[in-house]
């Protein structure tokens, strides 16, 4: 598998995150993305998207995509604003082209360490705390389908030192092995569990030798990324810094 890495974890470090995330394309290129966007001194934005089909269009999409979320950030950073008007230009681009994308926003506030979800489509993103993981429970019609985003809204975690989120795409969690079983959210919430404690790095990479582990050689089918955001108490900008 080729693994490309995107996403520019580094911004993560001034808002008291760390953050890992690779993307294994099916093929030469795949058409999902992750990304990590600086939006201003306290804020920041992880995003994961997954445009229909595999291939040079699909990437050819993705990039599109990933152009226009940036210019939605930079006119109204409201999560769900964004993933709104991303949907109206956006999703006129993916009728165009008989395709449609999913997608998952967060935005994290690095001084009061709230985490406000937006769905369009996605698998919901993980959250282990203490332990413990919860599934996000925000939900919304993926993008492109209709021309006005609907949605559950957003919905809201405050975060502590050590807690983490965990985003993929359904190539992860549909990968299968020889015996055609999935590997399914069940066994990646498991392992998921498992990584209290552990930098997001090695959650990372934790997580994914557990699908080959799983898959145990089987052709992968679908893209597959994976994105591990964690709180490390560290840092954190302030206005004026």
């Amino acid at each position: 598998m080729i693994e490309v890495v995107t996403g520019n974890e580094q911004i993560l470090k001034a808002y008291g995150l760390e953050g890992s995330g690779c993307s294994l394309p099916a093929g030469q290129v795949g058409g999902d993305f992750f990304e990590f966007i600086a939006c201003d001194q306290r804020t920041v934005f992880a995003v994961i998207g997954d445009v229909m089909g595999k291939g040079f269009r699909a990437a050819r999409l993705m990039a599109t995509i990933r152009h226009m979320l940036r210019e939605c950030i930079r006119i109204n950073p409201h999560p769900l604003e964004v993933v709104r008007r991303l949907n109206k230009v956006g999703g006129h681009e993916l009728r165009k082209c008989g395709a449609f994308a999913t997608l998952c926003l967060l935005c994290y506030d690095g001084i009061t360490r709230r985490l406000s979800c937006v769905n369009a489509g996605h698998h919901p993103p993980l959250l282990l705390s203490d332990g413990k993981v919860k599934v996000a429970r925000c939900r919304g019609v993926a993008l492109g389908l209709l021309e006005d985003y609907l949605g559950s809204g957003v919905e809201e975690f405050f975060l502590a030192p050590g807690d983490a989120v965990v985003l993929y795409t359904d190539g992860l969690v549909e990968a299968c092995g020889p015996s055609a079983q999935r590997y399914g959210l069940e066994r990646l919430k498991e392992i998921v569990r498992l990584q209290d404690g552990t930098d997001a790095d090695k959650m990372k990479q934790n997580i994914l030798s557990d699908l080959e582990t799983f898959t145990h050689g089987f052709p992968q089918k679908d893209d597959v990324t994976l994105v591990v955001m964690k709180v490390t108490g560290k840092g954190g900008k302030r206005d004026g810094d």
